[in-house]
């Protein structure tokens, strides 16, 4: 095994975390461990054909220190899919971890899901034990009654044993009626709300109602995973009202470009009282930047350069959030054009910084250790991603006419 690595094996912190061998830029495993240093530690000395294989071949080792298992056990589930390294055998499917799948319909159905494939869909996860979470979901049920079957003419085994409110087994006139009832659909929604409360523990009150053990015992182990879950989901809680973009783009260096693009929130209720959310383009706030240092190969420096004159525009309404696309260098050139910025009242506390790694689907920002997208509430997840999608696609244009003009005055 190379010194580097050796060094970097020996260097290792004691921690839980993620660690990925490649071949130059070609990850070749992904692994987790409870203890990096111990782990790492048993790649030192040949013992099978996978190390045999990592000895000869692996040139860089990358860490990923994190908070507990639990978060190494889902980061190394998605890098595996992810990145795909031709030494894990492992965790080849999506059946990895499990959410909690609440419709978006008049009458929300509910059900045990593994991905998060359904934007009429809302997911409360991730839970590492499937089993528990189909238990927990069976036991809410008794407790506060849900559909989960489309309509149909017949009741439901669930609607007959009061699982059910049998608002699913009404397709006949009769339906209509009780689809308008206004006070039905109340009933139903706080049903709904209750679920979502306790499987993200904001409803603690509810394990007092329990008295049989094993009910205790499968609530507990649900919530056993709530440090991790309720972090993420409390992220939702900020509801920022005003968000700001940036990417950068540039040839080997040559017409080095970067861009801002802005988002407003919107919130309606409709005539269910139903509170909704869109993020919305403020495209005549959207703005171009010519990178004017030297370092036009230095996307970070760029980065830091664009936010710092960005935030030189008191005339431009401040955000709440800034959304870098890169990974933890371009977020760190993002903070310190902020610390050092001159704007009162505007500083690293009230202006929060996140990044989206894009090839390991990381969030750097929301917490000490970066955290898998996948794990945010659902509209936070669609924010980031229209916005990385939209702000990447303007700045390309940008670069690409920048480009054309170069090019027409080179040769006229």
């Amino acid at each position: 095994m190379l010194p580097q690595i050796i060094k970097k094996i020996k260097s290792a912190p004691k921690s839980p975390g993620i660690y990925i061998f490649y071949q130059n830029q070609t990850p070749l495993y992904v692994g987790k461990a409870s203890n990096l240093k111990n782990r790492l530690q048993n790649y030192l000395k040949i013992t099978d054909i996978k190390t045999e294989s990592l000895h000869r071949e692996a040139n860089k080792l990358e860490l990923i220190k994190l908070n507990s298992n639990i978060e190494a056990l889902i980061i190394e589930s998605k890098l595996i899919k992810e990145l795909k390294p031709k030494y894990n055998i492992l965790w080849r499917d999506d059946k990895n971890y499990f959410y909690a799948a609440i419709t978006r319909e008049k009458f929300p159905r509910i059900f045990a899901a593994h991905q998060l494939n359904n934007p009429n869909t809302e997911y409360i996860g991730p839970f590492t034990e499937g089993n528990s979470l189909k238990a927990i979901l069976r036991l809410l049920r008794r407790y506060f009654p849900y559909c989960t079957c489309k309509p149909h003419l017949r009741l439901c085994l669930n609607s007959q044993i009061n699982n059910c409110p049998g608002y699913c087994c009404q397709i006949n006139d009769n339906r209509q009626q009780t689809m308008n009832n206004r006070r039905q659909i109340t009933d139903y929604k706080k049903n709904i709300t209750k679920i979502k409360n306790i499987l993200t523990r904001k409803d603690k009150k509810f394990i007092r109602q329990l008295k049989d053990p094993y009910e205790l015992l499968v609530l507990e182990k649900i919530w056993a995973h709530e440090p991790y879950l309720e972090q993420n989901n409390r992220q939702q809680d900020k509801h920022y009202s005003r968000v700001e973009c940036y990417d950068n783009s540039h040839l080997s260096g040559k017409e080095a470009v970067g861009a801002m693009t802005s988002w407003t929130k919107q919130t309606t209720n409709n005539n269910e009282q139903q509170i909704t959310t869109k993020w919305l383009a403020n495209k005549n706030s959207w703005r171009k930047f010519k990178i004017r240092g030297n370092y036009t190969e230095d996307d970070p420096r760029m980065m830091e350069e664009i936010v710092t004159r960005r935030l030189n525009h008191p005339e431009w309404p401040y955000p709440d959030l800034i959304i870098i696309d890169g990974g933890i260098t371009q977020f760190n050139a993002a903070k310190r054009a902020i610390q050092k910025s001159k704007v009162k009242g505007r500083g690293s506390n009230v202006i929060k910084v996140i990044s989206f790694a894009k090839p390991r689907q990381l969030i750097f920002g929301l917490q000490k250790n970066p955290v898998p997208i996948s794990t945010l509430p659902i509209e936070f997840q669609n924010l980031i991603k229209t916005a990385i999608q939209n702000t990447h696609n303007f700045v390309i244009r940008y670069h690409r006419k920048i480009r054309e003009r170069k090019f027409i005055k080179e040769y006229n």
